[in-house]
């Protein structure tokens, strides 16, 4: 297998300006690709120990806005305020010669204008691969075309729709998602014309795809598409909604890639198999890179059906990425940025298949603002490991820092004292080998809950104007 160093030296002089969401998403990849500048939306605690262990510069917008804003998936989120771009300018006139390559797991309009700009290479999505692969009208054409199974959804007008007529159609429990939407965030779970009613305030649309809620345990997956076929990683159970994390009920919340090794060879083979040929559905129509898939578990037949797909990178990528580089493997996402600069071939990524599907140990959740307005922390919590009990140990920002395991590692964008923070927006990530949840029924273990409490009581957060 490939060293990190021989690794790393494909990429000889060339420097990477990367662009994504939170700033310790590239924790992982750093050890592998020479990420000299990132553009993150967040700017917590952790981005000063990471800047001082990684020598990358961090160029965050809620530092520049002082605030932590509640952003999504469109345009105006990957926007470069114009005080970034002025930094990001005088960053490149002073900084050392070599190859500077712009890259972006999202679709940046943004940073493809200030790339021109400055004459340096361009790697990202586009919004039209977003709305094209992102939708989940593309992704129910994918499915018939592979004739792939499939829960029996249909768009429906919402506000035409009555619960009672839903529910003799779907069953009293059923799913209603938004056409475009991420990390869960256009997702109902229905039960009851109440909660139908509340979708409604809360979508704003009028198109919904309804279909039968098919069970509580799901499963995610990273994947990479390629000319003659598509790398698939391990899986980790997904975990979602949760009220002692305060996200939204149908919410993402975290991953488990622990828990998933223990899943039954049949669902984890079913999962790659349809990865695989999603992923080759993709590539022929142009897509090249990296995707994720949400797979939800049917509780009557135990088959892993597709319900989400993600051309981008996830919430999970990053996690992955440090499991693997803890097991000593090249992360997939490494490689894919990798294969995006022309520093790997297809044949190289195939070769790698069978060791990006080996079980890894992983596993974070992201509690979020627990009020439903602005907020801030009253206390520091330092970024780190801590105990079983929740207590300091020592700075630290990887899982292969950890020493026992039950010891976890606290980043992602750990809240600064009195900096405000929308309702709705994520507090940090609590990260541990060990497993979180219960594999068979994707529910957080005691030990998660207790810890989530202790952070919050940590952080003590308060309201503000």
């Amino acid at each position: 297998m490939e060293s990190q160093g021989t690794f790393r030296d494909r990429f000889s002089d060339t420097r990477v300006l990367w662009q994504t969401r939170m700033a310790a998403y590239c924790l992982g990849i750093d050890e592998f690709v020479p990420l000299a500048m990132v553009l993150s939306l967040d700017d917590g605690c952790d981005l000063d120990l990471m800047e001082r262990r990684t020598g990358i510069r961090f160029y965050s917008r809620e530092k520049t806005e002082g605030r932590r804003r509640a952003l999504g998936d469109d345009p105006e989120t990957y926007t470069l305020l114009p005080a970034i771009e002025h930094q990001l300018m005088s960053s490149l006139r002073d900084s050392p010669t070599g190859r500077w390559k712009a890259v972006s797991p999202y679709p940046s309009v943004s940073l493809r204008g200030f790339a021109a700009k400055t004459g340096i290479g361009c790697h990202c999505r586009t919004w039209e691969e977003s709305r094209l692969f992102g939708s989940k009208r593309g992704l129910r054409a994918c499915l018939d075309d592979l004739d792939l199974p499939r829960l029996p959804a249909r768009m429906l007008d919402l506000g035409q729709v009555r619960y009672p007529e839903l529910a003799s159609e779907f069953g009293g429990r059923f799913v209603m998602q938004q056409d475009m939407g991420a990390a869960g965030r256009g997702t109902a779970i229905i039960g009851s014309p109440e909660d139908l009613a509340e979708a409604g305030r809360r979508f704003g649309v009028s198109e919904v795809w309804v279909a039968p809620y098919a069970g509580c345990l799901s499963f995610n997956v990273n994947a990479v598409a390629v000319d003659h076929g598509t790398v698939v990683g391990f899986p980790s159970v997904q975990i979602v909604g949760q009220p002692f994390l305060h996200g939204t009920p149908s919410g993402h919340a975290g991953n488990d890639f622990t828990a998933a090794a223990a899943a039954p060879s049949d669902v984890l083979t079913s999962i790659r198999k349809q990865s695989e040929r999603i992923g080759s559905w993709m590539a022929a129509r142009g897509y090249r890179g990296l995707f994720g898939l949400d797979f939800v578990v049917d509780e009557a037949s135990g088959t892993p059906l597709a319900v989400d797909l993600n051309p981008r990178w996830q919430a999970s990528t990053s996690l992955q990425a440090q499991a693997e580089s803890r097991q000593g493997r090249i992360p997939l996402a490494a490689v894919e940025l990798a294969a995006q600069l022309g520093m790997m071939n297809t044949q190289e990524i195939l070769a790698m298949a069978e060791v990006f599907f080996q079980p890894l140990e992983g596993s974070q959740v992201f509690p979020k603002n627990a009020h439903g307005r602005w907020c801030q922390a009253r206390n520091k919590l330092e970024a780190g490991v801590y105990s079983a009990a929740l207590e300091y140990a020592r700075p630290a920002l990887r899982l292969r820092e950890l020493n026992a395991p039950d010891e976890l590692v606290i980043t992602g964008g750990v809240p600064r004292p009195g900096r405000p923070m929308a309702a709705g927006t994520w507090l940090l990530r609590i990260c541990g080998v060990r497993a979180a949840v219960d594999g068979a029924t994707g529910q957080p273990l005691p030990w998660v809950e207790e810890a989530v409490r202790k952070v919050y009581n940590q952080v003590d957060l308060e309201e503000v104007d």
